[in-house]
Parts: structure tokens; sequence; C-alpha cells
């Protein structure tokens, strides 16, 4: 009786993922994409926000304070909080999304060591977007505010709305993948039973 197929002859992928070298190194190169993306993501959300200001009144900093005689606060006082959350949120998205269809498309040998690698990777980029607006933030201006004088104008610092915006790094990057590998599963199974056909 001769030996059954091999699964890859068959057209049905293995059950185990593939951690053969080529596929470590793409699951790498993945990993790589992401610290990069996060770097330059997080500076370009950090360069595209202004900061809000505010002023000091008897040693403590009130943001929007566009007077103190008499003190008045300004209209939208949490706009910068707003607008630091939405560049945040798009520069996250359109890395996600871009790592994301590059590894569906060029780095495809194991899908799931793709997902491992989005989903760690992923995740470090978004932590790294975080880290690189805190460090180009402003400081703390209720710090600065201490023995400021009464009027003097502090800048606001980096505030996002949640930490766990961080996850719409990796979300808008498994997206991509299950976008990607639901189009193209249907094809692969055609070509297949076309092959087994003839």
């Amino acid at each position: 009786m001769p030996p059954p197929p091999a699964l890859d002859e068959t057209g049905r992928r293995p059950a185990r993922p593939d951690l053969s070298r080529p596929v470590l190194v793409q699951a790498a190169i993945i990993v790589v994409a992401f610290v990069v993306g996060g770097l330059v993501a997080g500076l370009a959300a950090a360069t595209l926000w202004t900061p809000p200001t505010g002023m000091v009144l008897d040693g403590k900093w009130y943001r929007g304070l566009i007077s103190i005689d008499p003190p008045t606060i300004g209209q939208n006082i949490d706009q910068g909080v707003f607008a630091a959350t939405g560049w945040f949120s798009v520069c996250a998205i359109v890395l996600g999304l871009l790592v994301g269809i590059a590894a569906a498309v060029w780095l495809i040998r194991s899908e799931l060591v793709t997902l491992a690698a989005v989903t760690v990777g992923g995740a470090i980029g978004g932590g790294l977007m975080l880290l690189v607006t805190s460090l180009l933030s402003p400081e703390d201006p209720q710090g600065l505010a201490k023995g400021a004088a009464n009027g003097t104008v502090i800048q606001d610092s980096f505030q996002l709305a949640s930490p766990w915006l961080v996850l719409l790094v990796p979300g808008s990057a498994m997206l991509a993948l299950m976008v990607i590998f639901l189009m193209w599963a249907p094809r692969e199974g055609a070509d297949h039973a076309d092959g087994t056909e003839r």
C-alpha cells in the first residue's frame, strides 16, 4: 500500500506553524518594521499636535486660562486632549494598516507566525509611539507652575483620552491581515481544485 500523500501535496496547510529559518526571518522583519514605524509614527503624532496653553494663577496652572484679571477661561479647554488623541489614533491606524498589508502581501510563508509577529510587533510599536510622544511632550505644567509668576503662559503636556489607544496599532494591522487572508483564501482553494481535477 502506498504511503498517504503529504499534507502540502493535497493543498491543505499543515496544522503546526512553519518555524523554518525563512519564516522566522520574516517574523523578525515584521517586528522591526513595527519598531521603526512606531518611532516614526510617534514623532509624526507629536509634530502634528499643537500643544494648548494655560496660565499660572497663585502657583497653579489652569488649562485654557487666557486672562487673570479677571480670571477668564477660554472655550474648548479640552481641545488639546482631543487633538492629541486624534493625531495619535490616525498615526497608529496608518502604521498598523501599512505594516499589516505589507506583511500579508509579501511575508506570507506562514499565516500563524505572521499573525503572532503582527500581534507582538504591533503592541511594541504602539508602546513606542506612546513613549516617543511622552518624551517629546512639554513638561508637566503643574510642576512648572510652582514658583512661577501669575500670568505666566505654559504649554500643556501630550495627553491621550485613554492609554489603551496603543492597541490601535496591532488592531488595525490584524484587521488588514484578516481582510487580505479572507480575500485570497478562496482563490488559493480554487487553484488547488483546478489542479486536482486535471
